[in-house]
């Protein structure tokens, strides 16, 4: 790209220019820039509470979801609820709520009426079936493991953060649990803690939680009856406002409204006095406005442009690469400008695509084979291997030629893929390394000192996965399995211009030979190394011959103990 004008020229033109601009040009700056990191400070802090308020919601329903697990797996909890007798959920109850510190506790049975609840003995019955978080428990649907949104009930003033869980006997659910905590004044003013961010909790519009005194918060009912149509606008879409400015008992004020969950019309305003955080700022703009006057504001005005002008680009550039600090490599930054920064920009276009295509030939890879050329550096690979110690697993799908006669082309690698993709999954959660797929069969490693161990662990999480996949996999195919630990030669095979970085040898052979011998759904390895494992136990054990090897092996085949 040609240049028209050098950042040179432009620096020297710039402080041409910013050389008429004095001392009091320069307080003005401050003053503006001071404002803004005022006002940005009050956003900060309104995200800040925001994500702590967040996270204290998501320990929350961590507590309760664990709570929830931990109850219904009691056997006496579940003969309770199958038995449908009240007086006996509610014994359940008062014995559990002394160590689960909830305040709310709701029991029902498979059609979602109440057996019990806590505090309210008595009261049972009532359909609650059409309740969100009990409707999901009575289809079997559980917590997700991660909060996206805290589920919400409102019974009568009060507002509850609750999880629910189906209660099983055996395969049916004969029932669900509730666990549910308060929000009240003291969650408000934890919440609030030291800083000047004063925290109100609203259900139905009404206030159940405040870090005000009772006292004063009929100011902030007031400020939200005013601005009902945002409220409404904030839990429709389910998204905070950003900092706007209202005013409290005649008292201008930050503010901030956010969605507390789902489930009932529940939120909170966030107020902090704009004087409280505007103080300092008044004092310099009034010095400032004494000593400059009119001359300051056009100088700044005139900065402000000028410094917009020569940062824009450098700003795009800066963030398209903190956009792949983060990994991101979707970047492209549209040269603005025919400078250095232009060239610049163009040069960083073209590195992204380099990192883009070696992204994709990564893929293509084991990791074992990225760390290599990662330790090579800046050295050439070369041709040759090297003798190591190492688990080597095999495994192939059963049944995959009759399976794919009568099928598209493209429904048998939809299969294939899904298949290969879960069992790859499980080879990474082992921290082991997936050397290559030859058609439906996978071949992995695992380095280390407990390569075995993590090994058999893997080949057993395939394995029940494969029976989670039958549940609903009208054609459902079977994996075989087959362990071996040893030495192999590791290394690169081929040629220089086509290398292939693999492992090699009588380890690698026997446990492609015990794969190709092992049934569906089953799991072989050496008799031997099998009583090395730990967590297995040892189903048969066979006395076994196999081509390239003299004498027959004994083979075990293994389980989950």
């Amino acid at each position: 790209m040609r240049m028209r004008m050098t950042i040179q020229k432009k620096l020297f033109l710039s402080m041409a220019g910013l050389a008429v601009i004095v001392l009091t040009g320069v307080l003005y700056a401050v003053s503006i820039i001071l404002s803004r990191a005022i006002e940005q400070d009050v956003i900060d802090s309104f995200r800040n509470t925001r994500q702590i308020f967040t996270e204290q919601q998501r320990l929350v329903y961590d507590r309760l979801v664990e709570s929830c697990y931990l109850i219904s797996e009691n056997s006496t909890f579940k003969a309770n609820v199958t038995l449908g007798d009240p007086q006996s959920v509610n014994f359940s109850i008062d014995e559990y709520s002394a160590f689960t510190k909830v305040d709310l506790f709701v029991v029902t049975d498979a059609r979602g009426r109440v057996l019990g609840r806590l505090s309210d003995p008595d009261k049972y019955g009532d359909d609650l079936s059409g309740q969100g978080t009990i409707a999901e428990a009575l289809q079997g649907i559980e917590p997700d493991s991660i909060l996206s949104e805290p589920e919400l009930w409102g019974i009568g003033r009060n507002l509850f953060q609750v999880a629910s869980l189906p209660v099983y006997a055996g395969p049916s659910i004969v029932g669900t649990l509730t666990l549910g905590t308060l929000f009240t004044d003291v969650e408000a003013r934890a919440l609030k803690g030291a800083g000047n961010i004063d925290i109100t909790i609203f259900l139905n519009d009404q206030i159940v939680g405040s870090s005000f005194k009772r006292a004063s918060t009929s100011g902030i009912q007031r400020l939200a009856r005013k601005n009902k149509a945002v409220i409404d606008t904030v839990l429709d879409f389910s998204t905070p406002t950003p900092a706007f400015i209202d005013s409290l008992k005649g008292i201008p004020q930050y503010v901030f409204i956010s969605p507390l969950g789902k489930g009932e019309r529940a939120y909170y305003i966030a107020t902090v006095p704009t004087s409280t955080e505007l103080a300092v700022l008044h004092a310099i703009r009034r010095n400032i406005v004494y000593i400059g006057g009119g001359f300051l504001l056009a100088a700044i005005l005139f900065a402000l442009l000028l410094g917009a002008t020569f940062s824009r680009p450098i700003r795009r550039l800066a963030e398209g690469m903190n956009k792949v600090k983060e990994g991101n490599l979707d970047v492209s930054v549209q040269p603005s400008t025919r400078d250095e920064i232009g060239v610049l920009t163009a040069t960083f276009n073209d590195m992204i695509q380099g990192l883009r295509e070696r992204l994709h030939l990564s893929k293509y890879v084991g990791t074992h084979t990225l760390d290599m050329v990662a330790g090579a550096g800046t050295r050439d690979v070369e041709l040759g291997g090297s003798r190591e110690e190492l688990a080597v697993l095999f495994s192939d799908i059963r049944g995959f030629t009759a399976y794919s006669e009568n099928r598209d082309p493209e429904q048998v690698i939809t299969m294939l893929n899904r298949y290969l993709g879960f069992q790859a999954e499980l080879v990474d959660a082992h921290n082991g390394s997936v050397d290559k797929f030859v058609g439906d069969e996978m071949f992995a490693l695992f380095t280390g000192a407990d390569a075995v161990q993590r090994a058999v662990q893997c080949a057993l999480d395939i394995q029940d996965r494969i029976a989670l996949e039958h549940e609903h996999d009208p054609a459902p195919v079977h994996i075989g399995i087959g362990i071996n630990f040893g030495p192999v030669i590791l290394g690169n095979m081929g040629a220089r211009q086509r290398m292939d970085y693999t492992a090699l040898g009588a380890t690698v052979n026997l446990g492609a030979r015990l794969c190709s011998a092992a049934k569906g759904g089953k799991i072989l390895m050496p008799k031997t190394l099998a009583e090395q494992v730990n967590e297995i136990r040892i189903t048969n054990i066979y006395l076994m011959t196999f081509k390239g090897f003299s004498e027959k092996i004994k083979i075990a085949e293994v389980a989950r103990a």
